[in-house]
């Protein structure tokens, strides 16, 4: 009998027909083809380049609320190699790192910014990966994949010491973390601090620029056309019981990331 798993890359190598995805899930591929009693699925998504932001939300988004449990696996590589600002030695970068969530999906990824930040609650542990963190320009291509195959097949033989002090705990407030296909930008603003403005109008404030905005009660509390500042759709359950959720930015009918230049993740938000 063949048991089903689902291989999930999150990288920031540009969109989904760059050459880049295609030589990563090739040598995916390649380390998970011969695995006995087990099939694999490779797919992709791509977030914006060098963003963490983007990146560990979308991992929490995906990974949290997965209904996949331990047939998951995430792959994940945005590495803008900022945690040292000297010049590198042989294109040496941040850490790989191993973590298991509470609900079985497993996460192999590069331990850089806030990439890790959101899932850091769902895990007793995040763990480096005894592979090398140099020698290559596109690690995630020719050093990191072997680990992926590890951790399909149960060995843990590379697992190294615990990192989790090294994730920071939370994303800064009341910045952009997503931009999705429709221009709707996702802040991390909790939707419970709207509450006390609902049918207000309010003004915001990103990348210098401005637009009046209603706070709603949902996206689409506004007529055709104009701005609403909202709860969205994303979020999950903590496991204090609370949820995680992102207020969005939007507008009706047209492109909010456009009208605001198209803010990169982690640009600050104001709005009063």
């Amino acid at each position: 009998m063949t048991t089903q798993y689902f291989v999930r890359v999150i990288g920031d190598y540009g969109q989904l027909g760059d050459m880049a995805f295609a030589e990563v899930s090739d040598r995916l591929d390649a380390q998970l083809m011969d695995i006995p009693g087990a099939h694999f699925s490779v797919r992709l998504s791509s977030v914006p380049v060098f963003d963490t932001i983007a990146t560990g939300f979308m991992l929490a988004q995906l990974a949290v609320n997965s209904p996949l449990g331990d047939r998951h696996i995430f792959y994940v590589n945005t590495a803008p190699r900022k945690d040292k600002a000297q010049a590198r030695v042989d294109n040496e970068g941040e850490g790989l790192v191993y973590a298991k969530l509470k609900n079985g999906v497993r996460v192999v990824a590069v331990n850089s910014g806030y990439s890790l930040t959101l899932i850091k609650p769902f895990t007793d542990s995040i763990r480096l990966i005894k592979v090398s963190a140099a020698g290559s320009q596109f690690r995630s291509r020719d050093n990191f994949p072997v680990a992926v195959g590890a951790i399909a097949r149960g060995d843990e033989s590379l697992l190294g010491d615990d990192v989790t002090h090294t994730v920071p705990d939370a994303l800064p407030k009341n910045v952009v973390v997503y931009t999705d296909g429709y221009g709707n930008l996702k802040c991390s603003i909790d939707p419970k601090d709207l509450d006390a403005h609902h049918g207000e109008k309010v003004t915001v404030e990103i990348n210098g620029r401005e637009q009046v905005a209603m706070v709603g009660t949902g996206i689409f509390a506004v007529a055709d056309g104009e701005y609403c500042l909202a709860k969205g759709s994303s979020g999950w359950a903590l496991p204090d019981g609370s949820r995680m959720e992102f207020a969005e930015m939007v507008k009706r009918g047209g492109n909010a990331s456009k009208s605001f230049g198209t803010p990169p993740g982690g640009i600050k938000v104001n709005w009063r």
